[in-house]
């Protein structure tokens, strides 16, 4: 898949990497070869991020600015020689360097120029596996990596919740004793949260702190219509393994552009989820979660209180939508929005060029600041637009219509450029298209919503059963998850998947203390370790971070011990 923009732009489940591949070595590994002093300073183990609060950072190299450049280093194997940048990577063993294959082809309009070409350190005798493996540095040279995490650990913030099987047996409502809307907090605010008739069985449902603008409590959004369907999505943690396949399906179904290299290394990706990896523990042999990220939907949406022109709204089946066409791309609702789900279009990439065919052209380059799309739609070096306006670009050539000029139009023989085909035949055509200057989220795929309600009508023919049963409808990210981590539907239907969920006590919503009720939650995650096994803890190592940093008590266990490691009984084997 060298030359398929939407893999090359999905970051590494774990090194969270786009557009590249690493060397990828241990901590150990890489302290040895920058050297102490060097390593003090590069290492996020040694010098904390002030601008986080003191964070430990992505168990990892330190950033300049969020972004990073790295040494490059020089790995010969059986005299065989090619060059990388190194990328420190917690669980890796000492004196072992990674390197993923499949890079740098040279050929391709879109990957030929995507990281380095392994293949030239490969043998057919060591196809897999070598030794001998030797690295020395470059001097006075490094390489920009595209990394999409630049923070990797909770730090005892109860974003992904945990717990072992043998303890959730006798602590099953151990998710709501974490973080500031767990039970031990919320003893003075009155459970009268529930709003809508399918919520009147919840009892843990705390009352609204939002008020309306001239007085009385919020029920919600004003839209809402409670005697229709209602879409909500609930994500399993503890079958999710990270493997981005719901980042991609969401990037196919939804039109959403790659965006190149240099955008995403500055934190413009357009991807509507994000999949979040989490370290913690020991760096030598940590524990690793994953998350899955979109727009949660939220009843009381921070967003919407903050749009001038109103283009962020609830629809009357709870869906937290965008009206395109009215936003004028302020980003105050991204400023707003405590999950930054929300992406812009910075530039017109939907009519980005696709690079040439000889694979020179570095990914980096599609969106330089210093490019042809930068410029105005009139001048001359803007390749989407020819300098021209459409209207008058129509008029010199009507057979061409409103097609943009990618790589200057026409070709030497008259023939129009195919890119513009090309890019129309990677479109859904239920889906708009976004350009330059709109906000765009993840919409629940309501254009399958909408089809599977038409297709009930036309099945439902003289009958009034009209509403869609449980299952016919999946969002992209559910259709393809191969874990089946996604369940998608009715959250007032009490026959549907959602509605069971929801109901289960491993269930919780992500900063839930902020009640923004969203309608996506999640299942907390089960480990079900070994006891035997060296590397075994009684409590997963987040949780204890979070007893031991936020005095919490979970599973009977408090915060009176000074360490994680006195908590969980054992000190790490490693």
């Amino acid at each position: 898949w060298c030359n398929n923009g939407w893999l090359l732009e999905t970051p590494n489940p774990v090194t969270r990497i786009a557009w590249d591949n690493v060397l990828v070595v241990s901590y150990q590994t890489a302290r040895e070869l920058l050297g102490e002093e060097a390593a003090k300073e590069a290492l996020d183990f040694e010098k904390l991020d002030k601008k986080s609060g003191g964070l430990p950072g992505r168990f990892g190299f330190h950033s300049d600015a969020g972004r990073f450049y790295q040494k490059v280093y020089k790995l010969e194997v059986g005299g065989k020689t090619v060059e990388g940048p190194i990328w420190l990577l917690p669980g890796m063993a000492d004196n072992v360097v990674g390197v993923a294959l499949g890079y740098g082809r040279e050929h391709g309009r879109v990957g030929g120029a995507a990281g380095f070409n392994a293949y030239r350190a490969r043998t057919s005798s060591e196809a897999h596996f070598a030794g001998g493996a030797k690295l020395t540095e470059k001097p006075s040279t490094t390489y920009e990596v595209a990394c999409t995490q630049e923070q990797g650990v909770m730090d005892g913030r109860p974003v992904i919740r945990e717990g072992n099987a043998n303890d959730f047996n006798g602590h099953k409502d151990f998710v709501k004793h974490f973080d500031l809307d767990s039970i031990h907090h919320t003893t003075h605010i009155p459970k009268k949260g529930a709003r809508y008739k399918w919520e009147k069985d919840r009892t843990d449902l705390a009352s609204s702190p939002y008020k309306h603008n001239f007085g009385g409590e919020s029920n919600g959004p004003k839209l809402m219509d409670p005697d229709r369907q209602q879409w909500g999505m609930v994500i399993d943690l503890g079958t999710c393994v990270g493997c981005d396949a719901c980042v991609v399906a969401c990037q196919s179904e939804n039109n959403i552009p790659i965006v190149g290299k240099h955008q995403v290394a500055i934190g413009r990706e357009m991807s509507w989820i994000r999949i979040d990896r989490y370290f913690s523990g020991d760096e030598h042999n940590p524990q690793v979660n994953y998350q899955g990220v979109g727009c949660q939907h939220c009843e009381d949406a921070p967003c919407e209180s903050v749009c001038p022109v109103n283009a962020t709204v609830h629809d009357e089946e709870g869906l937290n939508l965008m009206a395109y066409n009215r936003c004028v791309g302020t980003r105050y609702c991204s400023n707003n929005c405590p999950y930054k789900v929300r992406r812009f279009n910075y530039y017109d990439y939907n009519r980005r060029p696709f690079g040439v065919e000889d694979g020179k052209r570095k990914p980096g380059t599609f969106f330089n600041d210093d490019n042809e799309l930068n410029n105005s739609p009139l001048h001359p070096g803007n390749k989407s637009s020819n300098g021209e306006w459409e209207l008058v670009r129509w008029y010199k050539d009507p057979s061409r219509g409103s097609v943009p000029g990618l790589d200057d139009g026409k070709k030497e023989n008259g023939e129009f450029d195919p890119e513009w085909d090309l890019v129309k035949l990677s479109k859904n055509p239920d889906v708009s298209v976004r350009m330059r200057g709109v906000m765009e989220k993840c919409t629940y795929c309501v254009q399958r919503i909408q089809r599977g309600k038409i297709e009930q009508k036309v099945e439902a023919r003289d009958t009034d059963n009209v509403e869609v049963p449980d299952g016919k409808i999946k969002t992209a990210c559910e259709q393809v998850c191969p874990a089946d981590a996604i369940a998608f539907g009715d959250i007032s239907d009490k026959e549907s998947e959602v509605y069971r969920l929801n109901r289960q006590n491993r269930n919780y919503s992500l900063l839930g203390f902020l009640d923004t009720r969203p309608r996506t939650t999640y299942l907390a995650k089960l480990r079900n370790p070994n006891v035997n096994m060296p590397d075994y803890y009684d409590i997963p190592n987040s949780t204890s971070e979070y007893i031991t940093k936020n005095h919490g008590e979970i599973f009977g266990v408090n915060a009176n011990a000074k360490k994680a490691e006195e908590l969980q009984g054992k000190e790490s084997s490693h």
